[in-house]
C-alpha cells in the first residue's frame, strides 16, 4: 500500500484527543485517523442490513445474504 503525506487542519480539542487515544490503543496518529477514514469511506458506499448486520452495496435496494436456502428480508434504509 502506497503512503503519501497531506496537511489538514483540525481543532486544537480533537487533535489532543486523537494524541492520547493513539497513546491509549499503542497505535500511530496515522493509524488511527486512516482507520477513521476508512470507516466513513465504508458507510458512504455500503448499509449494513438491520436484520443480519451483513454490509451491502449502496447501489442494493435489499440483503441477499443466504442463509440456509432463504435470502435475507433485510431492505436499504431510506435516505
Amino acid at each position: 500500500m502506497a503512503k503519501i503525506g497531506k496537511t489538514f487542519t483540525i481543532d486544537i480539542d480533537i487533535y489532543n484527543w486523537l494524541e492520547e487515544h493513539a497513546r491509549k490503543k499503542e497505535r500511530k496518529v496515522s493509524y488511527i485517523v486512516n482507520m477513521a477514514l476508512r470507516q466513513i469511506k465504508q458507510t458512504t458506499e455500503q448499509w449494513k442490513c438491520s436484520v443480519c448486520n451483513t454490509w451491502n452495496d449502496i447501489e442494493s435496494k435489499g440483503c441477499y445474504v443466504l442463509t440456509d436456502g432463504n435470502f435475507c428480508e433485510g431492505v436499504a434504509p431510506k435516505t
